[in-house]
């Protein structure tokens, strides 16, 4: 780009040269577009989508400038695609933008590894409002479902779960609790013993957030991570008394995260639990409360990724969520 007339000492107009670098130029748009189309099925960002057809027009185009001849209806249309890549490419930033906010935010979305800002940059309008309303009713229940999020997309990359699936987990997972939001903080804190009103009122949230979400238009594999992540794999838990593979395994997958998080965080009526102790209840309870399958690939994640577990519970609080609430 700083020497453009060196281009002229390469003779791009004889073979096998055109060929060597026609082939490069097809694989790199083709490995471009197979990467950002699995980023999209994950996030949905409009210019990941954007840059997909933006490199499929440079490859047509790629082809013509090899194959075609001059002046010819195809080299017209060569200079009409590489027009085209460049208006999807614009018109993808502009729809990325009203998604992010800003540009700097829309780019650095498309690259981020950090696992929290992963999960709050795929934040749809509908999660956003509940995750608000949430955090206004229950600090500590927005700053759980974040970290809940995030263990439970590790654990659905460990069981190798489709970018749809594990964007479904972002956008469930944030709001599995939100039916909460109808019981009293009396209830929901309450040190000592639930008397039996106050047990059937709390097991009611999984079906008041269900439906509630539901009436938003959710998806149905983020409903069932809602009405689902209470249910036990031997059928005593709740809503509908489900066992097994009958449960929603994304719902499996969040009741692992949700109940380690539930043991390794402090509450007003009950000291957090260290990580080893929460993992041996964990194992023991493999079979019972949970798919053995779960279970097992949350150990082995854990052991081999230490990572995984402590950057949550470091990272997200509830002055963290306060913080991110008021942004997103």
């Amino acid at each position: 780009m700083l020497n453009p007339h060196m281009a002229n000492m390469v003779p791009l107009d004889a073979r096998p040269v055109n060929l060597f670098f026609a082939i490069t130029t097809f694989g790199l748009n083709i490995t471009t577009m197979a990467r950002y189309y699995q980023s999209y099925r994950y996030s949905r960002f409009p210019l990941q989508l954007a840059i997909v057809y933006s490199s499929g027009f440079l490859i047509i185009s790629q082809y013509i400038m090899v194959k075609g001849e001059l002046w010819r209806l195809s080299w017209w249309m060569y200079h009409y695609l590489l027009l085209a890549s460049m208006i999807v490419m614009v018109a993808g930033l502009i729809m990325q933008y009203t998604v992010k906010g800003n540009f700097i935010g829309s780019i650095r979305a498309l690259f981020t590894n950090d696992p929290f800002e992963r999960v709050t940059s795929s934040i749809s309008p509908s999660v956003k409002a509940l995750v608000i309303a949430t955090e206004k009713k229950d600090t500590y229940t927005a700053g759980h479902t974040f970290r809940v999020t995030m263990y439970a997309l590790k654990l659905g990359e460990e069981l190798k779960l489709k970018p749809e699936q594990l964007h479904a987990i972002a956008q469930g997972t944030l709001v599995h609790d939100v039916g909460k939001i109808s019981i009293p903080d009396s209830i929901l804190n309450k040190p000592g013993r639930l008397t039996e009103y106050e047990r059937v009122l709390i097991e009611q949230h999984p079906l008041k957030g269900y439906h509630m979400c539901r009436d938003l238009g959710f998806m149905n594999e983020e409903l069932s991570i809602i009405r689902s992540h209470h249910e036990k794999w031997d059928g005593s838990g709740y809503p509908d008394r489900l066992n097994g593979d009958a449960i929603p395994i994304l719902a499996r997958i969040v009741a692992v995260a949700d109940v380690y998080d539930a043991l390794t965080t402090e509450r007003s009526y009950r000291k957090a639990w260290p990580h080893s102790k929460a993992m041996d209840f964990l194992i023991e309870q493999k079979g019972r409360h949970f798919d053995p399958v779960c279970i097992d690939a949350w150990v082995k994640l854990c052991e081999l990724n230490p990572s995984v577990y402590q950057y949550p519970s470091l990272t997200v609080n509830e002055e963290t969520t306060v913080t991110l609430v008021s942004k997103i």
